[in-house]
């Protein structure tokens, strides 16, 4: 199948239900009448009476939880990304994602969020169908659509991937219920979110979450697997990084401050290596965790989500 063949498939209309009934060049028309704007042929599915997002600045890449500009390969970004040390490191980051495309092949992958990660996932996940989405144009997703309103039917998808998005959503539990929605029983919601990070991509920056934080928002789900993908090392020398940064208001100081704690704190993250396993002990300072969700429909208590992390295994 094809992406223009299961968006036909599997599309629906965010408040009536209601299936796609045509999609051209231009414009996507759903069986209820209701019409949205396709540019550069990318279907812009937003709601503006219950998002915060507008269609005409989406059309115009008015910068929102990411900046284009901001990954040019311009001299200071070549600097920044290239010849710097960096803060922080996931370390099992491309071991994770392999594992997921070697148990999804020939499956059906929804992206939340793909940022300019696009090209990354449907390479990693080149054996199946894959949808990217954001709530922006700059990096050309399949399709743009606000995650506390995902157009697309329920079961639709094996595996949902939200990496680094539930912090930037307004209302984080009902952008999990719409994950949990589209995911069949039995697929799979990988989530990664920060616990120890600056505030960024103002003001589109609305959260934290703790071990018992985000479990509990996918009280649906049985909780398969987690990490603390960047552990307390990358947390330490990123907001070391950020006090230095922070103790001057001048543009040229701040970007010096840049340079200089990038040499002065790049090599704690490399701490994280002690402590290859996260257990409960570890999970008071990490930079961020990541959960592998399997959705069952089994409805769990509140105190039995909270179980949970005392029958972890130190």
């Amino acid at each position: 199948m094809t992406k223009l063949e299961f968006f036909k498939s599997n599309l629906v209309h965010l408040l009536s239900e209601k299936e796609c009934k045509a999609l051209n060049d231009n414009e996507l028309v759903f069986q209820c009448g209701n019409t949205y704007k396709i540019i550069k042929g990318i279907p812009i599915v937003i709601d503006e009476s219950k998002s915060i997002f507008k269609v005409d600045d989406i059309a115009k890449n008015v910068p929102t939880a990411q900046n284009s500009s901001y990954r040019k390969d311009s001299l200071k970004n070549i600097i920044r990304k290239k010849v710097l040390p960096a803060l922080s490191k996931d370390f099992g980051f491309l071991k994770r994602y392999k594992a997921l495309a070697n148990n999804f092949k020939n499956k059906t992958i929804l992206i939340i969020g793909a940022g300019d990660k696009v090209h990354f996932y449907n390479d990693m996940f080149k054996e199946s169908l894959v949808i990217t989405s954001d709530v922006h144009l700059q990096f050309s997703p399949d399709i743009v659509f606000d995650a506390h309103q995902i157009p697309f039917k329920a079961s639709s998808f094996d595996l949902v991937i939200a990496s680094q998005v539930l912090e930037h959503t307004f209302k984080p539990w009902e952008v999990a219920n719409e994950l949990e929605r589209v995911v069949k029983i039995g697929g799979k919601l990988l989530i990664e979110t920060p616990f120890n990070f600056p505030y960024h991509s103002p003001p589109y920056d609305f959260y934290r979450f703790t071990f018992t934080g985000l479990r509990s928002l996918f009280s649906k789900c049985n909780l398969d697997s987690f990490q603390a993908n960047e552990g307390s090392a990358s947390a330490v020398a990123t907001f070391n990084a950020q006090f230095l940064i922070d103790a001057f208001s001048n543009r040229y100081l701040r970007m010096l401050m840049l340079f200089i704690s990038r040499f002065l704190f790049g090599w704690i993250k490399y701490l994280d290596l002690i402590k290859k396993k996260a257990s409960y002990l570890s999970l008071f300072s990490p930079m961020g965790f990541s959960m592998l969700f399997v959705r069952d429909e089994v409805k769990r208590t509140n105190a039995q989500l909270l179980d949970e992390f005392y029958n972890l295994k130190p």
